[in-house]
């Protein structure tokens, strides 16, 4: 693939876009581009695509309001071998340069993952190439020959230490597990360094590309990896990928790699062979920790350094790179930082307990100054096929909350036209393809979506707190040898800190923040009001309750304080340093910089004061007493169960904010920031849109608000005055008026076929007709009713659809209506209902659920793919004959209330 140089990765991840500048509409949504939108993973089972369907999907995907796609290829499905495409050969090439500019055409980017499956690797890594494991022995020997029985693997390297501290290195050989060697005379620990690999295989592979996982702590191995690529690539002709993905960090019993004494030694300066005692966990607590602390830092440097090679060959290219840094032994912040787009996901619906992981890949976005940071969205967000939009709603929220701002489903199947349905399958995720159940109303959440992430996407983060990490309290631990920080982390490894109880602190207070790594405050600078990192601004940084730190570290937020910032502490001050080389003489330079502080009592309780410089250092156990100490203010609408992250314009501050809690808003509403004028934007309209009601409060402004319980908006601030339709305030005027009469349900979509429909004056339930089909029927019902409106002069009039399974459409007098894809199922439509007789349609989409178990219940064989074929959420076969009958269709009651004007 001949790939142009360019400047294009820099100016699409650095370029900010400004929001509202002069002359912008604060009232209108900003033009949607293709990376506003949002993307689907796409697996490509056994590669086995060819050009028709290829174009097709990808003319699908644009059509449903998709940006693009990330293209994985996987394991294939049985019956199907003939279509298989090796991985990377001239006739995969073909299809991938047909994709990229077939994409082109249709306005959708294309990013690809560097290799198949997971983690990378391939039939083409060598053993030198291989990840590896260290297994460490600790065994008593005098000298002479011995052997001893070792774990399974190709031995590398075996080690002893003399009782003198001498260390050798040991002639062997493998003979069956066993390893001969002799011991040179005296007394020996054998603290071997058995090397076994390659140790993991790559997971999910497609056709070509099994093989052996690629050593993630060698730069040099990654080099050997992506000359492959180089090569393979050399002859294609499509437009390069927009960016090369790598997934999550799974590489499972990867500790060690060839070269690592030599990189520890340059890292961490001293020989890490004469400790091996210690990292086998023998000898004094303290050692053994602050060793382990040394073999973990210089592990994360290594991977850091192999993910920068990708990067920088990436950018040779022309194109960007996306990367899922958690679950990964580093300081999760710079790893991701280290690729254009980090990019994080969310299992299930895990929710709020997980939000301070979730921080961490839009932290690196906007520590570097980067506009994206993209989420692996939806993965096991329910049983496979039972998933709704609700459920994605509220989900994709949460994301955006966090500070994604580009959605990356998880996702689509390619399927060819010819298979039966449902299709191809992937095994951990919601299908959002034509055949998942969603489809029929996936355009609607897809405006939704692009219209949010159009906002988040443009001006810069505005957060006020930068939250240290104390990395080297977790890495500091003479417990496990290596410590993967995956997205469940927070409540494995760092519940027990006092860093994760602040982070919910924060959260359930408004206030918003970042968390900081030790080498982004070496690039922080005081700006007299606060600090910037990037040509970004946040007022404070607050050091959660830290037992270590690194005394440059510490060095510098007394010199970000002498020039003008403020630095809370939380709890202590930290009284000592990591690792083992020199820690005697850091650890008193340490205590120098602590005892160079001279605190004195404030006017707040519990905290106490240092000058320094210009700045401050403020001290004490209550992080929010602190910040106010520092007049730092939490959103106070977060006391109303209202989530909210902000960008910042030219002109003002854009909130999202959505309702978290279980009670509906309807009040003036605080906000901190000052402001002359706010517009409010329903993202779930594409027209709805108004001046809000305004009024001047301590701190900032208040605004009128109207939200259900998980409803969410847009508040755009100006600091000038707007004119402009004002928003329609509404109130009801009167009580819920039933819509009442003969339903005419006709089946207009789906199967396995359509079944007779049926004229009802009671909604229900299809599935509880005597129709057997009706129980089987995944697809889509048109409920059409004509009606009298009732009597009495209203402003407006609500449409409440009651329950319904699971998605719908309105149509009112022959105008669609938006809104209705998800709970809670109502929307004005007065400027549609007129006097006297009205024609109401709902087109009513169930679940694919229903169908998926009839299939089950007669035994059809459908779930025929490789490797982990289909599973439930506990990962054993899934057997949807014991699922029961989901309720489907329009069950309402059906309802409209008048409503009148409120002047707030």
């Amino acid at each position: 693939m001949r790939f142009p140089r360019a400047a294009r990765p820099l100016l699409f991840v650095l370029a900010p876009l400004l929001l509202a500048a002069a002359g912008d509409d604060p009232l209108a949504w900003p033009a949607a581009t293709r990376e506003m939108r949002p993307w689907t993973r796409w697996w490509w089972l056994g590669s086995a695509v060819d050009q028709p369907n290829l174009t097709r999907q990808l003319a699908q995907f644009q059509q449903a309001g998709l940006g693009g796609v990330e293209i994985c290829p996987i394991y294939g499905a049985h019956g199907y071998e003939s279509r298989f495409i090796e991985f990377l050969s001239p006739r995969w090439l073909e299809m991938l340069a047909h994709t990229t500019a077939e994409a082109r055409r249709l306005g959708l980017g294309v990013d690809l993952t560097t290799g198949t499956g997971w983690p990378p690797g391939g039939p083409f890594v060598t053993a030198p190439d291989a990840s590896s494991h260290i297994t460490l022995l600790d065994d008593r020997l005098a000298g002479g020959p011995l052997r001893q029985a070792l774990p399974p693997g190709t031995v590398r390297a075996l080690l002893a230490v003399s009782d003198q501290g001498r260390t050798v290195d040991l002639i062997a050989r493998a003979h069956d597990q066993l390893l001969e060697w002799n011991v040179p005379p005296g007394r020996w620990t054998l603290v071997a360094a058995v090397e076994s690999g390659p140790v993991q295989q790559v997971k999910r592979a497609a056709p070509g590309g099994a093989g052996a996982v690629l050593d993630p702590f060698s730069p040099r191995a990654m080099d050997d990896y992506l000359a492959v690529f180089d090569r393979a690539l050399a002859g294609c002709r499509g437009p390069p990928p927009h960016a090369w993905f790598i997934d999550s960090y799974e590489y499972f019993a990867a500790d060690w790699t060839p070269d690592f004494f030599a990189a520890f030694a340059a890292d961490r300066g001293y020989d890490l062979r004469r400790f091996l005692p210690a990292l086998a966990g023998a000898g004094p607590a303290e050692t053994v920790a602050r060793v382990k602390y040394d073999y973990r830092a210089a592990i994360a440097a290594l991977h850091s350094a192999y993910t920068q090679r990708w990067v920088d060959w990436a950018h040779r290219h022309g194109s960007l790179t996306r990367l899922q840094a958690h679950g990964s032994p580093t300081n999760l912040v710079d790893l991701y930082a280290e690729a254009d787009i980090p990019e994080t996901e969310i299992f299930g619906s895990l929710g709020d307990s997980t939000v301070v992981m979730n921080q961490m890949s839009s932290s690196a976005a906007h520590l570097k100054g980067g506009r994206i940071a993209s989420a692996e969205a939806f993965t096991w967000l329910d049983e496979p096929f039972q998933a709704t939009l609700s459920e994605v709603k509220q989900a994709a929220d949460y994301l955006f909350l966090t500070g994604a701002n580009l959605l990356v489903y998880q996702g689509i199947p390619y399927s060819p036209a010819d298979a039966p349905w449902p299709g191809w399958q992937f095994y951990a995720a919601v299908n959002f393809g034509p055949e998942g159940g969603l489809w029929h109303d996936l355009p609607e959440f897809n405006a939704y979506a692009t219209r949010c992430q159009s906002v988040l996407q443009a001006g810069a983060p505005a957060n006020d707190v930068l939250l240290y990490f104390p990395i080297h309290d977790v890495w500091q631990s003479p417990q496990d040898l290596l410590i993967p920080l995956t997205v469940h982390a927070v409540r494995q490894i760092l519940s027990p800190l006092p860093f994760t109880t602040t982070t919910g602190t924060l959260w359930d207070h408004g206030y918003s923040y970042d968390v900081v790594t030790d080498h982004f405050l070496g690039a922080a600078r005081a700006d007299g009001q606060g600090l910037t990192v990037a040509g970004n601004h946040w007022k404070v940084v607050l050091v959660p309750d830290a037992r270590l730190m690194p005394v440059a570290t510490l060095r510098q937020l007394l010199e970000l304080a002498r020039g003008g910032a403020t630095i809370l502490v939380q709890g202590r001050l930290p009284g000592d340093v990591p690792g083992l080389h020199e820690f005697a003489e850091r650890r008193a330079q340490l205590a120098a910089l602590v005892g160079s502080l001279h605190l004195g009592p404030t006017a707040d309780a519990g905290v106490e004061r240092a000058a320094f410089g210009s700045g401050q250092v403020l001290v004490g156990a209550d992080p929010l007493a602190l910040l106010r100490a520092a007049g730092v203010a939490g959103e106070p609408c977060a006391g109303l169960g209202l989530r909210c992250i902000r960008r910042v314009g030219a002109d003002g501050t854009t909130y999202f904010l959505a309702n978290r809690g279980t009670r509906a808003v309807d009040g003036w509403v605080a906000f901190g920031t000052p402001a002359q004028a706010a517009a409010i934007l329903d993202p779930m309209f594409a027209d709805r849109a108004g001046l809000a009601a305004v009024r001047p409060a301590a701190g900032g402004f208040e605004a009128y608000l109207q939200l259900a319980p998980g409803a969410s908006l847009v508040l755009r601030t100006l600091d000038h005055a707007a004119t402009g339709p004002a928003w329609p305030y509404r109130e009801a005027a009167g009580a819920a008026e039933p819509v009442s009469g003969t339903w005419h349900v006709r089946f207009v979509d789906g199967g396995p076929r359509l079944p007779a429909g049926y004229d009802t004056t009671q909604l229900a339930s299809w599935t509880r007709r005597e129709d057997p089909e009706l129980q089987r029927f995944a697809g889509t019902a048109r409920y059409t009713i004509e009606f009298d409106r009732a009597a009495g002069a209203a402003d407006d009039w609500q449409l409440d659809l009651g329950t319904v399974a699971a998605s719908a459409r309105v149509t009112l007098n022959g105008r669609a209506v938006d809104g209705f894809w998800c709970a809670p199922f109502r929307a004005p439509v007065g400027r549609w209902l007129r006097p006297g007789r009205n024609t109401l349609e709902v087109e009513v989409t169930n679940l694919a659920a229903n169908r998926v178990r009839d299939l089950d219940v007669r035994q059809v064989n459908w779930k025929y793919f490789y490797d982990i074929n289909v599973v439930g959420r506990d990962y054993r076969p899934l057997d949807a004959s014991k699922w029961p009958v989901f309720d489907s269709g329009l069950l309402g009651p059906v309802t409209l209330t008048p409503l009148r004007a409120l002047q707030p």
